[in-house]
């Protein structure tokens, strides 16, 4: 291949050198176009050819000239590319048949120039006009039908079409000096629309293989993900942290093991729930707890055996689902998940000690809602942590109540009216020195007509099981921003985020959004956010408390104390304040030493330089201990009681100062 492609012109080489995808592409592009256009031109040419013979008049003894011979060879070719129009070719052979077309191109122009030039002899005007005109109209027909292959179908206009016009303009007659002139011309406009026709085919064909090449790697591409389908499904189903399976592959399984409609044993499901890792990973930092968290899935992969599939929910809780289990097989698997979590844990030197809460459930043969399941599990969970760290409840009838309870809460969420019957009131927030109202808490209230009165404390966590949390909280921020733009801008809103959101990708695009559409600069809005929600993704908390905060919002600590120090929180994110938690407050005017750990947070909050927010304000004494404390900022029912939103706007425009128990006029700074 290598030694035929040497012995080929120059030009021919640079037309289709078959040795890159793209050149092949152009080789085999020009080919078929030849292919089409060929026999066309050779029509042209004996059309031409019988024009002027017939211009003559001299009838059929003109074609004794012997440049009538070209007929004969201009039919055999054009027979010859009609018949092998159909026929595939490999690229040396596309290269045989450009070669071949390139020398005859070469032969027949100089046959035609010779031929016009022995006829421009006649004496006779109007058949030399007749001459000129029909060997020009060859010309460029052989030319633009050779124009997909340049080197061809420039030596018509070279070979042909330029010695004619030399001819023309070096004879006597004025008449044929302006036509060669002007030929001369048109030759040379005709190279350079040929050069640029010739350059946008070369980019059409070289874009087009290039598509075709990024299309093929599509195809290989999409054939390895096919191929490696089974490992990435298994990738997406493991905890990258500690090896075991995630959320989404538990419920799965789960969902699969409960439809099995031919299952006929007991099953177990129990969810653990570590005590004692978040000082850990408070102190510690976060690579000390992950540590920790790798060392428990190990733990508990080894206690349940290879029967059992282990999961990490998410946080330091892991879900357990065994089959084939009574309730002897429970209690002994119960009591080996305890044993193997409370073995000391060494990291890095230091030795560390906690312990699992275990909630578990028998699932019997005949039940096929897992979801029901998870919420049975979930609730003997819950009682495990009441009664006892390190402790396992198994769900039992006296905890149906609660369930149903809990079932129904869940039933009532999904019916349509259901955010009707939520309504929001607003607690203000003062400053304790001046007085001054800077803001209202907006606070869920639910009252059912079938439960009664629901605390948010009890539907929250619901409504985060069941996936509905961001879309109720969206829908209570709309009517709390379209709220708040009704109140004095010195006036704010404090709204609370629950960890789901907090946790979710789109939440910081998604509120403020919200602000916009219901016209609340996002300056007059106050978030807070508890440890707890931190806790659950920190790398996607963080992300979207910094967008809310750069766009002007403030971001505030809430129940700080109410659980272990949150520190490396204070230490790697830019709070604006903090909020106490209640219990602080309230236990301290009973307690010397919770007088003291309240003066000790105060005192760290003057030291970090971020202002107080103390809730449960009961009574003159709390709130005058406080501001003599350095505590700036308060609620509580011993300065105003959550009010309607009427009530609110009323107070936030009549601009009243609360005093203890008693509110006076006061004209607001500002």
């Amino acid at each position: 291949m290598k030694s035929y492609l040497s012995s080929l012109p120059r030009a021919l080489i640079d037309v289709g050198e078959a040795r890159t995808p793209t050149g092949r592409a152009l080789l085999e592009e020009r080919y078929r176009a030849l292919q089409r256009q060929i026999p066309l031109l050779y029509i042209i040419a004996l059309a031409n050819i019988f024009g002027v013979v017939l211009s003559n008049g001299e009838g059929i003894t003109q074609f004794l000239h012997p440049a009538t011979a070209l007929v004969a060879l201009v039919v055999g070719r054009m027979f010859y590319w009609i018949k092998r129009r159909r026929q595939a070719l490999t690229p040396d052979e596309m290269l045989g048949q450009l070669r071949q077309t390139l020398l005859l191109t070469a032969l027949f122009s100089l046959l035609f120039c010779w031929s016009a030039i022995d006829l421009l002899r006649t004496p006779d005007d109007a058949h030399a006009t007749h001459v000129i005109l029909f060997s020009c109209l060859a010309m460029l027909g052989c030319a633009y039908g050779l124009s997909p292959f340049p080197s061809a179908a420039r030596l018509p206009l070279l070979l042909f079409g330029l010695p004619l016009a030399a001819g023309l303009i070096l004879s006597a007659d004025p008449a044929h000096v302006g036509i060669g002139i002007s030929l001369v011309l048109t030759i040379l406009l005709v190279l350079r629309l040929m050069n640029v026709q010739n350059e946008a085919f070369s980019e059409l064909v070289r874009s087009r293989t290039q598509t075709e090449s990024e299309k093929e790697r599509a195809r290989r591409a999409e054939r390895s993900a096919v191929a490696e389908k089974a490992k990435v499904r298994a990738i997406a189903d493991t905890d990258p942290l500690t090896g075991v399976a995630n959320r989404r592959a538990f419920l799965d399984r789960l969902e699969r093991h409960m439809g099995d409609e031919e299952r006929r044993t007991i099953s177990l499901m129990a969810l653990v729930d570590l005590d004692g890792f978040k000082p850990i990973n408070d102190t510690f930092g976060h690579a000390a707890g992950d540590i920790v968290l790798a060392a428990v899935a190990r733990r508990l992969t080894r206690a349940v055996g290879r029967a059992a599939f282990v999961a990490r929910m998410g946080g330091d809780e892991f879900a357990i689902l065994a089959t084939d289990q009574d309730q002897a097989s429970a209690d002994a698997l119960a009591t080996a998940i305890c044993a193997a979590l409370r073995r000391p844990y060494r990291v890095e030197g230091r030795q560390f000690r906690l312990s699992g809460s275990c909630g578990m459930t028998l699932i019997q043969p005949e039940e096929r809602d897992f979801r029901h399941s998870l919420i049975c599990c979930d609730t003997a969970l819950y009682a495990a942590k009441d009664n006892n760290r390190g402790s396992v409840s198994f769900f039992s009838p006296a905890m149906a109540d609660s369930n149903r309870r809990r079932v129904a809460i869940e039933g009532a969420f999904r019916s349509d009216d259901v955010k009707d019957q939520i309504q929001l009131v607003y607690q203000p927030i003062y400053e304790l020195e001046t007085g001054i109202l800077c803001s209202f808490e907006a606070l869920a209230r639910w009252s059912h007509s079938v439960l009664g009165p629901i605390s948010p404390a009890e539907f929250i966590p619901i409504i985060e099981q069941i996936d509905v949390i961001e879309e109720v909280s969206d829908f209570l921020l709309r009517k709390a921003a379209g709220e708040a733009v009704k109140w004095p801008e010195t006036v704010s809103l404090s709204f609370n985020l629950s960890a789901v959101q907090l946790c979710s990708g789109q939440t910081g695009d998604t509120i403020l959004a919200i602000l916009k559409e219901q016209g609340l600069h996002p300056s007059r809005l106050q978030i807070e956010v508890t440890e707890t929600a931190l806790l659950a993704d920190f790398q996607v908390a963080r992300a979207n408390l910094k967008m809310l905060s750069d766009a002007g919002a403030r971001i505030v600590l809430d129940d700080f104390g109410a659980g272990y120090a949150s520190l490396s929180y204070l230490r790697e994110m830019n709070f604006d304040a903090i909020k106490l938690d209640g219990s602080l407050v309230t236990t301290a005017a009973s307690s010397e030493a919770a007088e003291r750990l309240l003066r000790g947070v105060l005192g760290l909050c003057a030291s970090l330089g971020l202002p107080c927010i103390a809730e449960h304000i009961e009574t003159p004494e709390q709130r005058e201990f406080l501001q003599t404390r350095g505590c700036e900022f308060g609620q509580g029912f011993a300065l105003a009681q959550p009010m309607d939103a009427h009530k609110a706007r009323a107070m936030a425009r009549s601009k009243l100062i609360a005093i203890g128990s008693r509110q006076r006029k006061h004209r607001q700074a500002g």
